[in-house]
C-alpha cells in the first residue's frame, strides 16, 4: 500500500514586487489530526527567479482586490506579507492550479489584520547563491 508524504510543497511561485523576485512557497503538512500550511517568501536572484519560470514555476499574482471563491474554486487568506516596501494579503487559491494570490493592501490595512490574529508571512530576505 503506498503511503502518503506527510510534508509536501503547495502553492509556490514567482513574484516581482518592485526590482525584486521572491519565490512565494506554501509548505504542507498533514497526517491524522494534524494540518500545518505555512507560507514563506524566499528572495531570490533575477537569474534565479527566470530559471525557475523556465523550469515551469508560475509566476505569482498580484491584483488589486481580493479572490473570491466560487464553484470549484477555493481561496484561502494565508496572512500578511511585507516585502520590498510594499505590503500584500496573501491567499492561498485552488482550482485546476494551486497558486498564490498577492493583494495591494496599505500600511494600515496590514496593521489591522496583524492586530485582529492574521499571520506574518516570513521572508528570508538574502537570496541563496
Amino acid at each position: 500500500m503506498a503511503k502518503t508524504q506527510p510534508v509536501t510543497i503547495g502553492a509556490n511561485s514567482i513574484a516581482k514586487i518592485g526590482n525584486r523576485f521572491f519565490l512565494i512557497v506554501e509548505v504542507e503538512a498533514k497526517s491524522p489530526g494534524v494540518e500545518i500550511d505555512p507560507v514563506f517568501a524566499v528572495r531570490t536572484t533575477p537569474q534565479q527567479a527566470r530559471s525557475l519560470i523556465r523550469a515551469g514555476v508560475m509566476r505569482t499574482i498580484i491584483q488589486n482586490k481580493v479572490p473570491k471563491p466560487s464553484r470549484g474554486k477555493k481561496v484561502e487568506f494565508k496572512g500578511v506579507l511585507f516585502a520590498n516596501g510594499q505590503f500584500f494579503s496573501v491567499f492561498d487559491v485552488e482550482n485546476t492550479t494551486d497558486i498564490s494570490v498577492l493583494v495591494r493592501i496599505s500600511r494600515e490595512r496590514a496593521q489591522r489584520l496583524i492586530r485582529g490574529g492574521a499571520r506574518i508571512i516570513p521572508v528570508i530576505r538574502r537570496p541563496f547563491n
